[in-house]
């Protein structure tokens, strides 16, 4: 499926830096776009809508580490903003991705919860949360009590030495457009989405 540069609204092919990671040959879901990690190790389906952050310390990219934000382009007609980092990881061991699933745990999980599940070519470790600030402070709540705010995963090869940690964010900005109402299912269907088509090279 050939998607022209001119499409509506699609920020990931209008936006320089963003296109060159994009390859429209390959097919995928409407909402999503083939997209190449610079440093050659990873390919995911990438969000519609979304663009890269270009600057440092944003964007890095090395060999065995790489960096990246994605920031939707444009806020929901409710008043939500969306935006991922995943960051990724290789040339390590099984002790360097349980070190990562650990901080992604405590930073985010409601009492440590999470779910697995497998493709042909990853494991997948992840969980969504409901996260609210009280100072400084940040408060990790039930997502089945309260709307999930907050998505993470960890994606490995099957031989765990190379991994990526994906942190989803919504975040209410501008209560004044809408209810700030967050979708769940179709929310947690996208981001399971995003996790399960990443692979590694």
């Amino acid at each position: 499926m050939f998607r022209g540069m001119d499409q509506q609204g699609d920020i990931a092919l209008k936006d320089n830096f963003t296109s060159s990671f994009i390859n429209k040959d390959i097919e995928t879901d409407d909402s999503f776009h083939f997209f190449e990690s610079k440093n050659g190790h990873y390919t995911l389906w990438y969000p519609k809508k979304f663009y890269i952050e270009e600057e440092p310390p944003y964007f890095i990219s090395k060999d065995h580490y790489e960096l990246m934000n994605f920031y939707e382009s444009s806020e929901s007609e409710s008043g939500l903003e969306r935006s991922f980092q995943i960051r990724y990881q290789g040339k390590k061991n099984q002790d360097s991705a349980d070190i990562t699933l650990k901080r992604l745990l405590d930073d985010f999980a409601f009492e440590k919860n999470y779910e697995e599940l497998t493709t042909e070519s990853t494991n997948i470790f992840f969980g969504p949360s409901n996260i609210t600030m009280d100072g400084k402070e940040a408060v990790i709540s039930n997502p089945d009590e309260s709307h999930a705010n907050r998505y993470f995963a960890l994606v490995q090869n099957k031989e765990g030495t190379q991994f990526l940690s994906v942190i989803f964010r919504i975040n209410c900005i501008d209560e004044s457009r809408g209810s700030c109402e967050i979708n769940d299912s179709e929310e947690r269907s996208f981001f399971e989405t995003f996790i399960k088509h990443i692979s590694f090279n």
